[in-house]
């Protein structure tokens, strides 16, 4: 199965195919999540625990808590510095640093906590991904210059070798060039921190993730609102470390509710 490049014509007919054939199973995932602070966890946990209830926890590859497999798991911080160091480190620099996060495939009762939000499998398809041009234009925004994490532009070669390894082995119809591959990751990430590209309802401003799995990068921070918070509502793209950890089908676009 071929993973061309995001401005191929052909984007709904390869969307269907890979979800259908990859995880068919899936055409009903949900997760609800939530951030608490540590002693909130705690008590989540022992209430849990008390009715016989274990919750999972993923200590290194945050995303993996998304797997369908997962009923109730939960990410503690030290995770957001592991395997994904650099990609997740946006983390620290957000609102959620130091919290935990609780994913559950239905919400909990919490104490003093916010409403859940969720996640859910979605019909959404771009008309068009940006173009090189606009593609620099989204990386020179004022807001994703701020933002951004000082080891964010700082990759390892490790991080190159695993992207080549996944071009070769899906056959994408580009040269590699691992350069484009990072500003596409970084527009990516602009377009949640000011949207360029998303679609409104009534008044409301609706970002979506601007390249297919291949192209993107840490989808895990605009899947559980460390980018992307101010938005009621986001369609994101699993990254294909997510399709990989996760098993999350690739270029199927996910409605995340971000406010309640």
């Amino acid at each position: 199965m071929k993973i061309r490049n995001p401005s191929c014509s052909n984007w709904q007919s390869r969307h269907l195919v890979l979800s259908f054939l990859a995880h068919g199973e899936m055409m009903k995932y949900q997760r609800f999540y939530n951030w608490v602070k540590y002693q909130e966890f705690r008590l989540v946990r022992e209430n849990l625990e008390k009715k016989g209830t274990e919750m999972v926890e993923e200590a290194r590859i945050p995303c993996r808590v998304l797997r369908s497999s997962v009923e109730i798991g939960f990410v503690a911080p030290p995770a957001w510095g592991s395997f994904c160091k650099r990609r997740t480190s946006w983390y620290w620099n957000s609102e959620k640093a130091e919290k935990f996060l609780i994913i559950s495939n239905k919400p909990l009762d919490l104490p003093n906590s916010e409403s859940w939000r969720t996640m859910i499998e979605s019909n959404f398809r771009p008309d068009r991904f940006p173009s090189p041009e606009e593609i620099v234009q989204l990386i020179q925004s004022k807001e994703y210059q701020k933002e951004k994490p000082s080891i964010w532009d700082k990759p390892d070669p490790a991080e190159e070798s695993f992207y080549r390894r996944w071009f070769e082995r899906h056959g994408i119809n580009e040269p590699f060039d691992f350069e484009k591959i990072l500003m596409i990751h970084s527009a990516n990430h602009a377009n949640f921190l000011n949207p360029k590209f998303f679609i409104t309802k009534g008044s409301t401003k609706i970002p979506y993730s601007i390249a297919d799995s291949i192209h993107v990068c840490s989808s895990c921070l605009e899947f559980f609102n460390i980018l992307g918070s101010q938005w009621a509502l986001k369609y994101v793209i699993p990254c294909i470390g997510a399709v990989q950890f996760a098993h999350l089908p690739a270029d199927q676009y996910f409605e995340v509710t971000t406010q309640p």
